[in-house]
């Protein structure tokens, strides 16, 4: 199995930075390196070399660690073919469906999944364990209880488009890895436009409890489909709906997935 490290930076956007290592090979990869300096520490302290560098995608809040860490080094950037151009140092377009960090026996790996709609060179990793999903790592395409903007080179059509075809029907027991820890203010935005959702209360509370900038709750995808408005949408009930609707003060607002996910985006971005 892979081994994962998830690193927190303490940055102003509660950036996570990702490394994951091919326990046989002893490869080893930085998903969104931020800071350079606290990544060579986990390395030092691990007895690790870097060997790849992965950004989802263009935004420098996930490529600036980039110089630092290719610089020392000397790690292979890979990224979305139209990242090429934009990402520091990016020389690697990956192709869909790409396998990375694969174990001898091809049981262990990570496959890209191009994910379209926080921008348009936004990639995802999908980990597979023994032939089945395990975790995906999803930059800034998929938060806890909640989904990316589309307010710097993205579009909500486009990501609800992602979110239905690529996460939608993924297994309940997939470990959820995103950019950022937004938990506790996306579960706030949750119970404001749904307040007698239990599920997001309880998680909200749950979250609460967690030492502030240490303990981090990894949660899975029926977990999210609890609490994620952006789930949700997908079998919508009515206190979801009138919630929406009373928002934007429309009763007469479509009820349907895309309408609805496309509408929440929305009032996110303004909440």
């Amino acid at each position: 199995m892979l081994d994962i490290l998830r690193i927190y930076t303490d940055s102003p956007l509660r950036n996570f930075t990702y490394l994951v290592r091919e326990p046989n090979s002893q490869k080893t990869l930085s998903i969104d390196p931020y800071d350079p300096d606290q990544i060579s520490q986990v390395l030092e302290n691990k007895s690790w070399g870097l060997d790849y560098i992965l950004n989802t995608h263009e935004h420098n809040d996930h490529t600036c660690g980039n110089d630092g860490l290719v610089s020392k080094y000397k790690a292979k950037v890979l990224a979305h073919p139209a990242g090429l151009g934009k990402i520091p140092h990016a020389s690697h377009a990956l192709e869909e469906g790409e396998k990375i960090l694969e174990s001898p026996d091809g049981n262990s790996y990570l496959k890209v999944i191009y994910t379209p709609g926080h921008t348009f060179a936004h990639v995802c990793l999908l980990q597979i364990e023994n032939g089945s999903p395990y975790a995906v790592f999803t930059g800034d395409t998929i938060f806890n209880s909640g989904v990316g903007n589309c307010t710097r080179g993205g579009d909500p059509k486009t990501l609800y488009e992602t979110v239905l075809k690529e996460f939608h029907n993924l297994p309940g027991n997939v470990r959820l890895y995103p950019g950022h820890d937004y938990l506790k203010n996306n579960l706030k935005f949750s119970l404001s436009i749904d307040p007698k959702n239990e599920a997001a209360a309880n998680a909200l509370s749950k979250a609460e409890k967690l030492k502030e900038d240490q303990e981090f709750w990894t949660t899975n995808f029926s977990e999210e489909r609890t609490f994620n408005p952006f789930f949700l949408v997908f079998d919508p009930k009515e206190n979801l709906v009138s919630g929406i609707r009373n928002k934007i003060q429309n009763q007469y607002l479509a009820s349907d997935p895309q309408t609805l996910f496309i509408t929440l985006r929305s009032l996110r971005d303004k909440w």
